[in-house]
């Protein structure tokens, strides 16, 4: 079964749904300290990011509607969704039609905002701090933060590239446990197109289902 767009949402269901995840190592994630890595262009930006997130699962007087208007304001401000979905289909992209390529990333922000956005109600008062950052490429930016649990349990890791393109830095993979988000999401997009004959028209269609499914079951909840 697809499973649609765990790339840019997996750090924030992490805050919301207290997904277990390795203990932090104050060693494997560096010496640098919060204040430290929020001085850094990209610190900064991570911790914005995870601030917003937080302020958006924590209240509940939100309608649906406007936790969904709020989610679709975040990530058109904060990832690079052309990027992030334009690397999960590969050479698919290129040989897609341009209405293919706009009904696609179209799909792709549509199913984020309707997967994950009536579970955010599970929020519980973790916390969101950045912890550091390092170089990953001439273009790229790994930061690192952690999430602290009300229970008072060792934090949790996730790590967030983060890419400079036209002057605006926004998220391009994120990373947990070691694996990178967007090329799990690529192994199973490219299984998809696979089956249906390397034909991009294939994954629409199972994305299409997928978003009639979510909505119908969001319209039965509320």
């Amino acid at each position: 079964m697809l499973r649609p767009f765990r790339i840019v949402f997996v750090a924030v269901l992490s805050l919301a749904l207290s997904i277990p995840l390795p203990a932090l190592s104050a060693t494997a994630r560096g010496s640098r300290t919060h204040e430290l890595a929020i001085q850094t262009p990209e610190g900064k930006f991570v911790q914005g990011l995870g601030d917003k997130a937080i302020k958006i699962v924590a209240d509940k007087q939100l309608t649906p509607e406007k936790r969904s208007e709020e989610f679709s304001k975040l990530l058109g401000e904060d990832f690079d969704l052309k990027t992030i979905g334009r690397f999960v289909i590969g050479r698919t992209w290129k040989v897609a039609t341009p209405e293919q390529q706009i009904e696609y990333m179209d799909l792709f922000k549509q199913l984020v905002i309707n997967t994950y956005g009536s579970r955010m109600t599970l929020y519980t008062g973790e916390g969101f701090e950045v912890i550091g950052t390092r170089p990953e490429s001439e273009i790229d930016t790994v930061v690192l933060s952690q999430i602290t649990h009300p229970d008072g349990s060792k934090a949790t890791a996730i790590d967030w590239r983060v890419r400079e393109r036209e002057g605006k830095l926004g998220v391009v993979d994120v990373v947990v446990e070691g694996v990178s988000l967007s090329v799990t999401q690529k192994q199973e997009y490219a299984s998809v197109i696979q089956n249906n004959g390397g034909r991009i028209e294939g994954l629409l269609k199972v994305m299409r289902e997928q978003l009639k499914s979510n909505t119908a079951v969001a319209a039965e909840t509320r």
